[in-house]
């Protein structure tokens, strides 16, 4: 580990990679053809991620060019939790169109809350599903956007009719 002001390589190369995927984003979201204004149009949320994106990787290429020390002990890896929370990215994407937005969206809110060390469960369900709901109400009626309701809950609104 270095100390001073020396440039750390893997610090600055996660800054440049933050940076440029922020910019990137920016550009294809500037460049798509949507109706709306990026105050309240489809734009906006690729906006803000592409911005934070920018703001995070500036301040990590700072950091590593300024040579601040993030952890005296060297850079930690949860393992178990990375690979908690990819696996509920995961059964998110493959459950969204069977089950839709608000199960599975609540299942990956569960599995990153465990990942980061909760142990409730139920709690974690509740919370997982409200946000779920309040994001499909936002993104489906206020913003216009379809999230998937999900095969089944289809299925079950139509009487169980084929």
């Amino acid at each position: 580990m270095t100390t001073g002001r020396t440039l750390r390589i893997g610090e600055a190369a996660m800054g440049g990679g933050l940076l440029a995927l922020g910019v990137f984003i920016a550009v294809e979201t500037l460049r798509t053809p949507m109706s709306g204004s990026l105050l309240a149009g489809p734009a906006l949320f690729p906006c803000l991620i592409a911005a934070g994106l920018v703001l995070v990787g500036l301040a990590v290429l700072r950091e590593a060019f300024a040579g601040h020390i993030a952890h005296e002990g060297g850079f930690e890896l949860d393992g178990p939790a990375l690979a908690l929370t990819a696996a509920g990215l995961a059964v998110q994407f493959l459950l969204v169109e069977a089950l839709g937005w608000i199960p599975a969206a609540a299942l990956l809110f569960m599995a990153v809350s465990r990942a980061f060390g909760s142990r409730r469960p139920l709690v974690d369900a509740a919370l997982g599903v409200g946000l779920a709901v309040g994001t499909y109400v936002v993104f489906n009626h206020a913003l216009g956007l379809n999230l998937p309701l999900g095969d089944v809950f289809e299925w079950l609104l139509a009487g169980g009719k084929d």
